[in-house]
C-alpha cells in the first residue's frame, strides 16, 4: 500500500496567499504604471495642442440690412491676427468671401511655420469697408496688411460688388455691360489717371502701368463704386514704388456713366424737348452723337456718314478730345460740325454757376486748341440746365427732339425703330458715338430716312426753324 501524502501544514497555506498577493500587487502597479506613462503622454499631446493657433470668431449685425459683419481675432504672440469681412444670407457670396479669408489665413499661418526665425513675430489685418449704392448694390472693400517678416508689410486689397436683392456677385464685364469698346475707353481713362497725376510722376513704374491697363478684363476685377465715383484698386508694388503706396483711381460717374450697362447709371435728369417748327418746303434732320470722340467707334460712324454723304454733329467731351485730338480733326476735316458737351458730363444743374460754366469754357479752349476751331452748339450732359446757366453759355444751347435710347438698349436692330417711330421734320436725333451698336445700325437708319426724301443737316441748319 502507497504511502499517505502527509498532510499540509497551516504555514504553508498562509505562504501561498501571501505569494499570491504579492505577485498580483506588483502587476498591478506595473499595469498601472504604464496606464500612468500612457496618461502622462497623453497630456503632454493635450497641451501641445493647446499651443496650436485658437481664435475668437463672432458675427454681428451692422448698420447696412442684411449685412452683418464676422470678426476673427487671434491674440497668439507670434502670430496675431484681426479680421474682418461681411456675410449675408446668400451662400454663394458668403463662400466666396470666406474662401479668401481662409486662403489668407492659411498662407499667412504657412509663412509664419516656415519662418527660420522662431521668435519673428508676424501679423495678419484684414479690414472691410462697406459702400452702398442705389438701391440694393454693395461695394465691399476689403485691405489685406501682412507681415511675416522682412522691412515692411504687405498691402493689398480684395473687392466684392453684390446686388443684395438677388445676392449675385457683379463682374467689372457686367458693369461695363460686356462691352470691349467700353473696357477700352475705361482703360484710357484709368491709365490718364496715373500718368498725368504729379504725385507719382517719379513713383510710377512705366512699363507695368501700361501692362496693368491694358484693355483686358482681368486688368479691372478690383473695383468699388464709392459716393460718386467709381474706383480701382492698384496693391503696393503693382504699378509704383513702395514710397507711393497702394494706389487707387477714382473716376467721377458723370465722366464714364454712358459706359455703364443701365441699371448702374446715375438717374438722369429728364430733358425738356425743344419745341420745333419745321420747314414745310423740305425734309430735313439733323442726327446728333454726344460722348466722344472715341478712336474706333467714331470712325465707324464717319465712314458710314461719308457712304450716304450725310452730315452730322458731334458733340465731345472736353476730356475726350484731350486723348484723342486727332479724332476731333477727323470728325471736322470730313465737314461735320463739333459742339461742346462739357468736360466730362456732370448733372450741371447740381454745381455751382462757376462750375457749371467751367465745364463748358474748359471744353472750349480743349476743341479750339485740338481742331483750331471753335465748337458752335452746346449741349448740357442730360440736357440738364436752366436759365441761369444759359445765361451764361454764349452760343446756342441745344437739345433733341428724338432720344433713340441706344445708351439704354445697347442693341443695332432697335435704332431705326427708335427713329421711324417718333420721325418728323427737322427733327433733332440723339445718338452716341461710343456705343459700337449705335456704329452698327447707323447704316440701317441712314439708308431708311435717305429712301424716305431726308436731307442730312448739322444742327446750326436747323436752328432756324425752331420756334423762338
Amino acid at each position: 500500500m502507497p504511502e499517505r501524502r502527509k498532510k499540509r501544514g497551516p504555514m504553508i497555506d498562509f505562504l501561498l496567499i501571501g505569494l499570491i498577493i504579492s505577485l498580483t500587487t506588483i502587476i498591478l502597479v506595473i499595469i498601472l504604471s504604464k496606464d500612468d506613462f500612457k496618461f502622462q503622454k497623453i497630456s503632454a499631446s493635450k497641451e501641445t495642442n493647446s499651443d496650436s493657433i485658437t481664435s475668437n470668431l463672432s458675427t454681428e449685425s451692422s448698420a447696412f440690412p442684411g449685412i452683418r459683419i464676422v470678426t476673427d481675432v487671434s491674440n497668439d504672440k507670434r502670430t496675431p491676427f484681426a479680421i474682418h469681412y461681411p456675410e449675408t444670407d446668400n451662400k454663394a457670396f458668403n463662400d466666396a468671401v470666406l474662401q479668401y479669408i481662409t486662403d489668407s489665413k492659411e498662407n499667412y499661418l504657412s509663412s509664419m511655420k516656415k519662418n527660420k526665425d522662431k521668435e519673428a513675430m508676424g501679423e495678419l489685418n484684414i479690414s472691410l469697408e462697406t459702400f452702398p449704392y442705389q438701391k440694393h448694390y454693395y461695394s465691399f472693400v476689403l485691405t489685406k496688411t501682412l507681415y511675416t517678416g522682412g522691412a515692411n508689410p504687405e498691402i493689398s486689397t480684395k473687392t466684392f460688388f453684390i446686388n443684395h436683392e438677388t445676392g449675385k456677385l457683379i463682374s467689372i464685364e457686367t458693369l461695363l455691360n460686356n462691352d470691349e469698346n467700353n473696357l477700352s475707353a475705361l482703360a484710357t481713362y484709368v491709365r490718364k489717371d496715373l500718368q498725368q497725376n504729379p504725385k507719382l510722376k517719379e513713383e510710377l513704374f512705366k512699363d507695368d502701368v501700361i501692362k496693368s491697363t491694358e484693355p483686358k478684363w482681368s486688368n479691372f476685377h478690383r473695383f468699388a463704386i464709392v459716393d460718386n465715383s467709381l474706383q480701382f484698386y492698384f496693391d503696393e508694388y503693382e504699378i509704383a514704388s513702395g514710397a507711393a503706396g497702394p494706389q487707387t483711381v477714382k473716376l467721377p460717374l458723370s465722366l464714364i456713366n454712358p459706359l455703364l450697362a443701365s441699371e448702374f447709371q446715375i438717374a438722369m435728369e429728364k430733358p425738356t424737348k425743344p419745341v420745333i417748327v419745321g420747314d414745310p418746303n423740305k425734309k430735313r434732320i439733323a442726327l446728333t452723337f454726344d460722348d466722344g470722340p472715341h478712336p474706333k467707334v467714331t470712325e465707324q460712324i464717319l465712314n458710314t456718314l461719308d457712304k450716304y454723304n450725310a452730315k452730322a454733329t458731334f458733340f465731345m467731351l472736353g476730356s475726350r478730345v484731350q486723348y484723342y485730338p486727332d479724332i476731333a480733326r477727323d470728325v471736322l476735316a470730313r465737314g461735320h460740325e463739333i459742339g461742346n458737351h462739357s468736360w466730362d458730363h456732370p448733372v450741371l444743374t447740381k454745381l455751382s454757376l462757376e462750375q457749371a460754366v467751367n465745364q463748358y469754357t474748359s471744353t472750349f479752349g480743349e476743341i479750339e486748341k485740338a481742331i483750331n476751331h471753335k465748337p458752335t452748339v452746346f449741349r448740357p450732359p442730360y440736357g440738364a440746365t436752366n436759365d441761369t446757366i444759359n445765361a451764361q453759355i454764349p452760343i446756342p444751347v441745344v437739345l433733341w427732339s428724338i432720344d433713340t435710347l441706344d445708351w439704354k438698349h445697347r442693341n443695332a436692330q432697335q435704332l431705326l425703330p427708335h427713329v421711324k417711330n417718333n420721325l418728323h421734320n427737322n427733327a433733332i436725333v440723339l445718338m452716341h458715338d461710343i456705343h459700337q451698336s449705335t456704329a452698327d445700325g447707323l447704316d440701317a437708319v441712314l439708308a431708311y430716312l435717305q429712301g424716305q426724301g431726308y436731307e442730312f443737316v448739322t444742327v446750326s441748319e436747323i436752328l432756324p426753324y425752331r420756334q423762338k
